[in-house]
């Protein structure tokens, strides 16, 4: 545009030159029209800022971290002139960097025309972000003068964490060939006190089959006081004070991973955040609870507080957990000989969120105790860590 306006001035010096040296009414005209093509345009393209309108279509877009998306602006002119170009000013999600950062969005409209234009981006951390319109801008044809206003549209948008099986945990850590242990998720026939009618969002491994073909209805094994067996899982936010977005979204999809496994072999799960506003264990124990827990997860904001895992074990209650599952980015000497002792009574896991790939004990892959040396975050990552876990048990 400066280039333009270069142009235009010398364009306009030209002209008063040569109005001075051939005295006609052509050259007057020439230069009346030159000077005074800026006000004409400087009105007419206030004009067409009035008339024209830019925001999103919908209010909310859920999408898959890491996972390229769609979503659309919607533009309308209408004025009964041509608006040719205008200029958005964004704040959206990068396809390559995968962040939030300013774009311009340019398009040219015809006379009352509408344009419905799809934006692709991607986003590699989970939460809840703002996508926003932050200014609108129109240019006259030469290019020469450029009126703006602010705009408030916005679109709210919500990154979910990956939804990853035990097997996509195990194929991220170092020593998944130690894991050929029976799997201590499964329920024996002795072990439920009472059948109860089928509901929205039973776990379908808890159904009673032979009672169900009996009476041709669906009839669900009931657990309760002490013979609820429950998955527990303790996620622990210290140690993660550098790659903070990376390391919380691997513990909360460690999590959900557990948690996922625990109610498709048929056990109850409760959740403790190891956060004091969180204290209060999340219980799920159909698909439906997990759904609501999945979605907690996806907008559950990071915090710097600083928790004593030890003593979150510690007064964990351990009476019905026939699995425990401790989650951990900062690995002590404590916190190994917890899961030691918890080992004695119940199958625990240890996960470890080692994205530093920090070496670690290879004993530990020896222990009674489960131990997962979580080393990537992302499907490269996971990719990474698996090629590296077979190079190492070779």
């Amino acid at each position: 545009m400066i280039r333009n306006r270069i142009v235009y001035i010398l364009l306009a010096i030209v002209c008063i030159a040569f109005s001075m040296i051939y005295s006609s009414r052509v050259t007057a005209v020439l230069l009346f029209v030159v000077l005074l093509y800026p006000a004409v345009a400087a009105i007419l393209t206030a004009l067409q800022l009035i008339f024209v309108k830019a925001g999103f279509e919908g209010t909310r877009v859920v999408a898959e971290k890491n996972v390229p998306f769609e979503y659309y602006l919607i533009v309308n002119n209408d004025l009964f002139l041509p608006c040719s170009p205008m200029e958005m000013i964004c704040r959206m999600p990068d396809l390559d960097g995968g962040t939030f950062c300013e774009k311009r969005v340019y398009i040219s409209l015809p006379p009352f025309g509408k344009a419905r234009l799809a934006i692709e981006g991607k986003h590699l951390y989970r939460g809840c972000y703002v996508c926003t319109i932050e200014k609108i801008a129109v240019v006259d044809p030469l290019r020469i003068i450029k009126i703006s206003k602010k705009s408030k549209r916005e679109l709210s948008m919500v990154f979910v964490p990956r939804k990853l099986t035990l097997e996509d945990i195990i194929s991220n850590s170092v020593g998944e060939q130690n894991f050929t242990r029976p799997n201590p998720i499964t329920f024996e026939k002795e072990d439920f006190s009472h059948v109860r009618d089928y509901h929205d969002g039973d776990i379908m491994q808890m159904v009673h089959w032979k009672l169900t073909a009996k009476l041709d209805e669906l009839m669900i094994k009931h657990y309760d006081s002490i013979n609820d067996r429950r998955a527990l899982v303790l996620c622990d936010w210290s140690g993660i004070d550098a790659d903070v977005l990376l390391k919380t979204d691997t513990i909360i999809e460690t999590a959900l991973a557990f948690v996922q496994a625990a109610l498709d072999n048929g056990i109850y799960a409760a959740v403790d955040l190891g956060r004091s506003a969180d204290r209060d264990l999340i219980r799920i124990s159909n698909a439906g609870e997990f759904e609501n827990f999945y979605e907690l997860m996806a907008v559950l904001p990071i915090t710097n507080e600083k928790t004593d895992f030890a003593a979150i074990v510690d007064e964990s209650d351990k009476t019905t957990a026939a699995m425990m599952v401790l989650i951990t980015a900062n690995l002590t000497d404590e916190i190994v000989h917890r899961a030691r002792v918890l080992a004695e009574q119940s199958a625990v896991y240890l996960a470890y969120i080692n994205l530093a790939q920090r070496p670690v004990d290879g004993n530990l892959f020896e222990e009674e105790f489960l131990f997962f040396n979580i080393r990537g975050s992302g499907e490269e990552a996971l990719k990474l860590a698996a090629a590296m876990a077979s190079r190492d048990s070779e």
